[in-house]
């Protein structure tokens, strides 16, 4: 009688394993959470052509940035059992949200209405509330890290690693408002909302820091997951305007270099930070 004895195959051990194979190439899906959280503000005189005027308008828009599915993507070379040099990259574009804000405007104009057409001094106020922002912010960051892990057993591992990386954002959102203003005739005024679009990117160098747990699926292959969060330095943010999206409600439209240089919106206090959760697919080689 023969008797026949299975046993599993036999995985190398975390030391065979970093020397016979150094490389390790890292896929996954991520969540996002970014740190934008802000009330952008513009202030502005409004344009009254011919017409002897002061006045100010101004807008609040909150700003904030929820959570969002991203792509991670990694590469690390083994520098011995347990210590590995790493580069990792992240991209995901959360959308761009935000409470209800507000327009101000008070203009004071000299008026001459028929028939005497004698100047009359006119206060116009408006305070209202806009609808909520809406936009995206397309986040890139990129982290050369030392990792260093302890083994949890024959085929799992648990980790940290931490290093210099590269932060960048590019957003967008709308809409800020630009109001122009035309004396017609029997001293009617008349108003156009123009409602633009803008962007604001940014870049910085900053720091990531993470702890993740492994375990083999393989002797080639492996399942990490990992939680990081990428630190960048608040910066100012060069606020640019993209288009007027409302066309076909304004009657005597501006160009949009004349909406820029007119509201002149000022930069953008913006913290790129954020932290992911990823789920990776972890391959030896």
């Amino acid at each position: 009688m023969a008797l026949a004895v299975f046993a599993p195959p036999a995985w190398p051990d975390a030391a065979a394993a970093a020397s016979a194979r150094p490389w390790h190439l890292l896929l996954g899906a991520s969540l996002v959470a970014a740190s934008l959280a802000t009330s952008y503000r513009t202030s502005y005189p409004p344009p009254l052509p011919g017409i002897p005027h002061v006045g100010n308008a101004s807008q609040t828009l909150p700003l904030d940035a929820g959570h969002a599915l991203g792509l991670q993507l990694g590469l690390e070379r083994a520098l011995g059992a347990h210590v590995a040099l790493q580069l990792v990259g992240e991209h995901a574009s959360p959308d761009v949200v935000g409470d209800p804000g507000r327009y101000q405007v008070r203009l004071v104009y000299t008026s001459r209405p028929p028939p005497s057409n004698d100047p009359v001094a006119v206060e116009l106020r408006r305070d209202e509330e806009r609808p909520s922002a809406t936009g995206e912010l397309s986040t890139w960051a990129a982290a050369l890290n030392v990792a260093v892990w302890l083994d949890t057993g024959a085929h799992a591992r648990v980790g940290v690693s931490a290093g210099p990386a590269w932060l960048h954002a590019r957003g967008s959102a709308q809409s800020l408002v630009y109001t122009s203003y035309v004396l017609g005739g029997h001293s009617v005024l008349f108003s156009d909302d123009h409602l633009v679009s803008f962007e604001f990117p940014a870049s910085t160098l900053g720091l990531d820091v993470g702890t993740f747990v492994e375990a083999d699926l393989g002797p080639r292959v492996a399942l990490r997951a990992d939680a990081r969060y990428f630190w960048g330095k608040t910066t100012d943010a060069d606020v640019t305007l993209l288009e007027i999206v409302n066309p076909g409600e304004v009657l005597q439209a501006l160009d949009l270099a004349e909406i820029q240089s007119g509201l002149a919106p000022p930069p953008l206090r913006f913290d790129p930070s954020f932290f992911r959760a990823a789920l990776s697919l972890v391959v030896r080689f």
